[in-house]
C-alpha cells in the first residue's frame, strides 16, 4: 500500500506515495506500517536529501479507516487502540524528525489523521481545488497522534480550534492565509510544486540544511518521543461516550442504509 520512487538530481528525492485510492488512501494498521518502514529505511539513507509524501489517485489521505482501523471501528479492544494510536504517534514523530527535508503534496483532501502526517512535515503544498478537514469532534472523537500541538504552531490557537472543533472545510486559498499551506499550485501540480521545493533543497549544502531543520524544531516542539499518554486516555474517554459513538455507527452505516461515507 505504499510506493516509494526516487528522482530528482541523482535521484536524492524520494516519493512516497500512499497507494489506496479505492478507499481515498485512508490510514488502517497496514498502511502506517508501511509508511514506518518507509520512513525508518529513508532515515539512514544518506544518498537521500528530500522526502515528497504524497497519496496516488488524486487524493492525499482521507485519515483514519473506521471501517477498518484496530479498536476505533469495533470499539472492543481497548489495549489494541492504545496500540494503534501509538503506532500512528510513532510515525508522525518519526516524519517530523527524519533528517531529510519533507514536503507533502496534497492534492484531494488532507483529512483527520492524515491531516496529521501533513503538518508533521516541514512544509505542505496544495492543490488549488485541495482542502483541509478535521472531522474528529463531528464524530465524537478527541484529535490524537499530537496532531494539536502541530497545527496550533502553525495556523495559531483561534485557527485551530475554528479547524478542530467546527469541523468545517478549509479550502487551499485559506490555508495558505492561515499559514498551513506553504504553496498552492493549479489543479493537479501539487506534486510538480513540490519537487521544485525539494529540488531547491538538493542544490543547497545537506549538512547545513538539515542542521538548521533541527535547530527550528527543538526551538518549536515540546513533543516527546512517543504519542503523549493524555491523547490516548482521551480518546478511550470519548469512544464510551454515547453521542460519539451514535455518531460514528451513523458515519461508517452503509449508503444504502441512510448513513454517510
Amino acid at each position: 500500500m505504499i510506493d516509494v520512487q526516487r528522482t530528482g538530481p541523482d535521484d536524492a528525492v524520494a516519493i512516497v506515495a500512499i497507494d489506496r485510492p479505492e478507499r481515498r488512501n485512508a490510514l488502517n494498521g497496514e498502511v502506517i506500517h508501511g509508511l514506518t518502514q518507509a520512513f525508518e529505511a529513508l532515515r539512514d539513507d544518506v544518498s537521500c536529501k528530500a522526502v515528497i509524501l504524497t497519496g496516488k489517485g488524486g487524493f492525499f489521505s482521507a485519515g483514519a479507516d473506521l471501517t477498518t482501523f484496530d479498536g476505533v471501528g469495533a470499539e472492543t479492544d481497548p489495549n489494541r487502540t492504545l496500540r494503534s494510536l501509538a503506532a500512528g504517534g510513532r510515525l508522525c514523530h518519526l516524519l517530523e524528525n527524519l533528517p531529510q527535508i519533507t514536503v507533502a503534496a496534497i492534492e484531494g483532501g488532507a483529512v483527520g489523521g492524515g491531516l496529521g502526517l501533513a503538518v508533521s512535515c516541514d512544509w505542505r503544498v496544495m492543490a488549488s481545488t485541495a482542502f483541509a478537514y478535521v472531522p474528529e469532534v463531528r464524530l465524537g472523537l478527541n484529535y490524537g497522534w499530537n496532531t494539536l500541538p502541530r497545527l496550533t504552531r502553525l495556523v495559531g490557537p483561534a485557527h485551530a480550534k475554528t479547524m478542530a472543533i467546527l469541523c468545517r472545510r478549509h479550502g487551499a486559498a485559506e490555508c495558505e492565509a492561515w499559514g498551513l499551506a506553504d504553496r498552492v499550485t493549479e489543479a493537479g501540480g501539487a506534486l510538480a510544486g513540490a519537487l521544485a521545493l525539494a529540488e531547491e533543497v538538493c542544490a543547497l549544502p545537506r549538512m547545513a540544511a538539515q542542521t538548521v531543520k533541527r535547530q527550528v524544531n527543538s526551538y518549536a516542539t515540546a513533543l516527546g518521543e512517543n504519542v503523549s499518554f493524555a491523547d490516548m486516555e482521551l480518546m478511550l474517554v470519548c469512544m464510551n461516550d454515547p453521542e460519539g459513538t451514535q455518531a460514528r455507527a451513523a458515519f461508517t452505516k452503509p449508503k444504502a442504509e441512510g448513513g454517510r461515507r
